[in-house]
């Protein structure tokens, strides 16, 4: 009985290192990303350094999420949550455009400007694109499903965590109970 509770436990505990292995590659892919933009001779300014500067705070914050998520599992899931919370929009309005995403995305979201719906997804792939009054930029709203996705999977996992810890240790108790009073019978 014991190690039913301990195989959910491990098996939820694997989801979420799962997911901090996505997190730390979709950081590690953003960063080689922006050097790559870099070496390409892209023309920099104060501010594309500064959306530069930010992206790579971002796919940093990436990396730290995954690295605490895989180590510490059920404890860390804070940062990962934040994470994946920047990730959920993708949006272009006014010139305004937003769209951060690490360690893959699926895209459904519906372009203005053109009038159509779009779907597009990545794996293993980071993406920023982030405007301040471009108006060249057509309009759109995307959600990512992938972010959605990793949301619930978080949270469910970390639900049944913690119900299964609760488990085992009312299950550890009442067999100490148990054999204690089988010991004093005898």
């Amino acid at each position: 009985m014991k190690k039913e509770f301990e195989k959910k436990l491990k098996t939820k505990r694997n989801i979420l290192k799962g997911i901090g292995v996505l997190e730390v590659t979709g950081g590690i892919t953003g960063i080689g990303l922006i050097l790559w933009l870099t070496l390409q001779g892209m023309e920099t300014n104060t501010y594309v350094f500064l959306i530069l500067l930010f992206a790579i705070g971002f796919y940093i914050y990436s990396i730290y999420a995954g690295v605490k998520l895989f180590k510490h599992t059920e404890n860390d899931i804070l940062h990962s949550r934040i994470l994946q919370y920047l990730q959920i929009l993708g949006i272009s309005l006014g010139g305004l455009t937003y769209i951060m995403t690490s360690g893959g995305y699926i895209f459904i979201g519906y372009n203005l400007t053109e009038g159509n719906v779009n779907f597009s997804f990545a794996l293993i792939a980071s993406k920023f694109q982030i405007n301040i009054l471009n108006s060249d930029q057509g309009s759109f709203i995307y959600i990512n499903i992938l972010a959605v996705v990793v949301l619930i999977l978080l949270e469910k996992s970390l639900s049944v965590i913690k119900e299964q810890k609760l488990v085992k240790e009312n299950y550890e108790r009442n067999m100490t109970e148990f054999l204690t009073k089988s010991e004093e019978t005898n």
